[in-house]
C-alpha cells in the first residue's frame, strides 16, 4: 500500500514538471521568443497583403503559471514603434486570456520598426530602445 501511494505521489510529481516545461513553450508554429516578465512573450511574422512590404506581426503571451492574471485582469501589451518611442506605429492590449495565452495582431511593419511586448501591469513601454527589430522575427509557419 505505501509503495502504491508513493509511486502514485511521484507520478504525480514528474507529470507536474512535464506540464509545466511543455506549458511554457509558444502555441504551435515557429515563434520567435521576445522576453519574459511574469510572461513569456513570443511573435512571429505574415506578409501584411494590403500593404506592399509591409508584416502584420502576431504575438502569442504564455501565462507563465500566473493564473492571478485572470482574477486580476492583468493582460498583455504590444507596441510597433518607427525610428523613435514616440512614433508608435500600432499597438494593442488584452486581458482576455484564451487557454494560457493572449495573442494579438498588430499591422504596418516595416522590417526597421521595433516591437515591445509586456504585461499590461506596468505603464507605457519605451519600445524603440527596448524592442526587437521586425527583421529579426520568424516568420510564421
Amino acid at each position: 500500500m505505501n509503495r502504491r501511494l508513493l509511486t502514485v505521489a511521484l507520478s504525480a510529481v514528474a507529470l507536474a514538471v512535464l506540464t509545466s516545461s511543455a506549458a511554457a513553450r509558444p502555441p504551435a508554429g515557429d515563434w520567435t521568443f521576445l522576453r519574459k516578465d511574469a510572461f513569456r512573450h513570443y511573435a512571429c511574422k505574415v506578409a501584411d497583403r494590403s500593404q506592399s512590404g509591409a508584416w502584420r506581426i502576431r504575438t502569442a503571451t504564455f501565462i507563465n503559471g500566473r493564473d492571478d492574471a485572470r482574477h486580476h485582469r492583468i493582460g498583455a501589451y504590444a507596441a510597433l514603434a518607427r525610428g523613435s518611442n514616440r512614433n508608435l506605429v500600432a499597438s494593442r492590449d488584452d486581458a482576455q486570456w484564451r487557454g494560457a495565452y493572449i495573442q494579438l495582431t498588430l499591422r504596418g511593419a516595416r522590417a526597421e520598426d521595433r516591437l515591445w511586448v509586456q504585461g499590461s501591469y506596468y505603464g507605457p513601454a519605451e519600445p524603440w530602445s527596448d524592442g526587437v527589430r521586425v527583421a529579426a522575427i520568424t516568420r510564421c509557419a
